[in-house]
């Protein structure tokens, strides 16, 4: 009767070993997708993803490349290079680089920052535009800017955080912030709290944030940084001109 059991428990564990192994050897997530999204002061990438996995991310030179994989991953998406007309976004390619790890390329014009968002639908890589202007050639010759105005006494310097960009997902608001204390771009949605104060609403092109002071709207044509002012230049002096020479007496007239 032992000898029964054993038998019977063998063959329970034979017939139930090639589906785990089988299993065990296919990537349990899948990538499906890449699209870019473009706003005023920043170029989006989406990676939709079937669920959550680990990933992980590198900025590599020669082309500028952001060069991301994904671990326990199928590569479901197109085998070919996209073109990308998006500045500083290149081009999208990607691949399975090796078995159970997919690979996504963002290949880019330079050198950039980025941020990288993660949700239940896959990534969001935000890259900003402005880092186009921190590259911008320095005048040849530089003006001494006016000096500051000293500030009221008692008076604080704040700086403003400036919204990117205004998306709905999952059904909700969800704005892109640029914290000018942790200098990061996050995506917020309300509720979240921004430093000491904490995103009330998010409307079609504007944000309210409730701080301590009171209510603060920032506007999504914000984020675009006004020209600074040119600096007021001294008049340049013209040609000093000699004093005429005084008049003297004139001739005694004869009589």
């Amino acid at each position: 009767m032992n000898a029964v059991r054993v038998l019977a428990a063998l063959l329970v564990a034979l017939t139930a070993l090639p589906p785990a192994a089988a299993a065990q050897g296919e990537p349990s997530v899948e990538l499906t997708e890449a699209a870019i999204i473009e706003r005023d002061a920043a170029v989006e990438v989406w990676v939709r993803l079937s669920r959550e996995t680990r990933y992980q991310s590198e900025l590599m030179d020669g082309p500028y490349r952001l060069v991301l994989d994904f671990e326990d991953t199928a590569y479901r998406w197109v085998k070919h290079a996209v073109p990308v007309a998006a500045d500083p976004v290149r081009q999208l390619r990607g691949s399975q680089y090796r078995k159970g790890v997919a690979r996504l390329v963002i290949e880019l014009q330079r050198k950039v920052a980025y941020t990288i968002d993660a949700d239940r639908e896959g990534l969001r890589i935000v890259i900003p535009r402005e880092e186009a202007a921190g590259r911008a050639k320095p005048p040849a010759a530089a003006k001494p800017a006016p000096a500051p105005s000293a500030p009221p006494s008692g008076a604080r310097s704040v700086a403003v955080p400036r919204v990117y960009g205004i998306i709905r997902l999952d059904e909700r608001a969800h704005a892109y912030i640029f914290d000018p204390t942790t200098r990061q771009v996050r995506r917020y949605a309300e509720g979240d709290a921004l430093g000491d104060a904490v995103v009330e609403t998010i409307g079609e092109r504007t944000v309210v944030l409730k701080t301590p002071s009171g209510r603060m709207e920032l506007r999504v044509d914000e984020a675009k940084p006004d020209a600074a002012p040119r600096p007021s230049e001294p008049p340049i002096p013209g040609r000093v001109r000699p004093a005429p020479a005084p008049v003297g007496p004139g001739p005694t007239p004869r009589s």
